[in-house]
């Protein structure tokens, strides 16, 4: 009876482990970006817009895909206020090339910020994502931006 019990103790220890072994493979995994570019433009009251476009390591469907983003945050006096984002999908073969997917993101750093309009689109080898950002006092509107960011692909797999 003491061999049955330290056999099904064995074989639950070994079968737990195989299980860990399971899980842990499965947990995903954070993947990072490629920066490509990061540019600033600077507005007339001081305020910059900087935009970073980035590129994601792995194809999604094969060689001749390519998906990326590119991501542009209004800064006052150095702090991020709120942002807009596209992530975009293509499709290139060296001769033509098709966005397959366009996706918005936006949200804002601050409660006095908030994203009141986003949207995204694609078209041809473009892929783009449009946000208003609204400046609140209270239940006032001091300001209202609107800012689109356009990811585009070459045939070839550049994106810019």
């Amino acid at each position: 009876m003491k061999k049955i019990k330290r056999l099904v103790g064995l074989l639950l220890v070994m079968l737990m482990l195989c299980l860990q072994v399971v899980l842990v493979s499965a947990a995903p995994t954070d993947i990072q970006e490629n920066i490509i570019s990061v540019e600033r433009e600077y507005l007339e009251n001081g305020d910059y817009i900087e935009t970073v476009l980035a590129e994601s390591p792995i194809a999604l469907y094969g060689s001749g895909t390519k998906s990326g983003s590119k991501t542009s945050t209004y800064y006052s006096n150095g702090t991020a206020l709120w942002y807009v984002k596209v992530t975009g999908s293509f499709a290139y073969t060296g001769n033509s090339v098709r966005c397959t997917s366009a996706y918005v993101d936006a949200d804002s750093y601050t409660s006095f910020w908030k994203i009141t309009d986003r949207s995204s689109s694609r078209s041809g080898n473009i892929a783009t994502a449009r946000a208003t950002g609204t400046h609140f006092y209270g239940n006032t509107i001091l300001e209202t931006i609107d800012k689109s960011v356009s990811l585009s692909c070459s045939v070839d797999g550049s994106l810019y």
